[in-house]
């Protein structure tokens, strides 16, 4: 073993020691354990009432929404400005692009909040102009039921982060495929995917994990833009968990796990997908 492998192992002891006691420590408050208010039972009970939960219910089919709308859309979009950045060439064009990944969300969001809310700038700008006559007539994008102004915030960090990522991996393909399909006449959506989309599957299978797992789990954005009678997952954790009432936290640390769960089963599926697909290691 080399003297660089050697050098971050303390690094792995170190942080898998912290993220693992966390874990169990969640699981055992999760299961009823938590003598501090005096539960020393171990028991199920909090997941099962958690998961029978309607308002639990509706939040997670909320959040799944929110997920999987916001990471397609942004597969979507992010790829086609990858193609897009690879023709035109121009490094300042890629900088100008990658400047909202340096952005943290909540920044972000109450950017959103201040340009098309009902009194933001855009509404005050089409009420000076007569577009509209009050303010209140300017559509209702924030706070909504539908989570405009959420997936508006997501989708502006997460386009230009799946277009450079993906412009790295297009930038180093071998395009003499691409060439050669070319010239035995196929066309450009055949080229796509039969040629260029197996080449980047891996990579667009994990910005998929990544993209959903992150925006399915996230709280500062619909906390700040969000609707409360549509709360996500995580608004919900943090809802039992904030309450005074400390019996509620075994509710929340289930909830939590449960999210964990979600993800993780989402990151198996997405991961076998992969490798059934043309691009994967899978071969017949």
């Amino acid at each position: 073993m080399n003297k660089k492998k050697l050098a971050v192992i303390p690094f792995f002891v170190l942080n898998g020691t912290v993220i693992f006691a966390a874990l169990f420590k969640g699981l055992q408050i999760s299961l009823g354990y938590y003598p501090v208010i005096g539960l020393q039972e171990i028991t199920a009970a909090h997941y099962r009432q958690v998961l029978t939960d309607p308002f639990f219910q509706k939040s997670l089919v909320y959040s799944c929404y929110l997920a999987l709308t916001a990471t397609f859309l942004s597969l979507l979009l992010g790829i086609g400005l990858a193609f897009l950045l690879l023709k035109t060439k121009k490094s300042a064009l890629n900088k100008i692009i990658s400047l909202p990944i340096s952005l943290p969300h909540i920044i972000v969001a109450l950017m959103v909040m201040q340009g098309i809310s009902q009194s933001g700038i855009i509404s005050r700008l089409f009420h000076q102009l007569g577009v509209i006559h009050e303010i209140n007539q300017f559509p209702l994008l924030i706070h909504d039921s539908a989570g405009f102004g959420i997936i508006l915030v997501f989708l502006y960090k997460e386009i230009p982060y799946v277009a450079v990522t993906t412009l790295a991996i297009l930038q180093q393909l071998e395009l003499g495929y691409i060439q050669v399909a070319k010239n035995l006449g196929a066309s450009r959506m055949r080229i796509f995917f039969s040629v260029i989309l197996p080449m980047i599957q891996r990579t667009v299978i994990t910005l998929f994990v990544i993209l959903f797992c992150f925006t399915f789990a996230s709280f500062e954005v619909p906390y700040l833009l969000g609707n409360p009678s549509n709360q996500t997952v995580a608004l919900t954790a943090y809802d039992l968990f904030s309450q005074a009432d400390l019996t509620t936290r075994p509710q929340a640390f289930a909830l939590n796990l449960v999210m964990s769960g979600i993800c993780l089963i989402v990151t198996l599926i997405a991961l076998i997908i992969s490798r059934l697909l043309p691009g994967g290691e899978k071969t017949t």
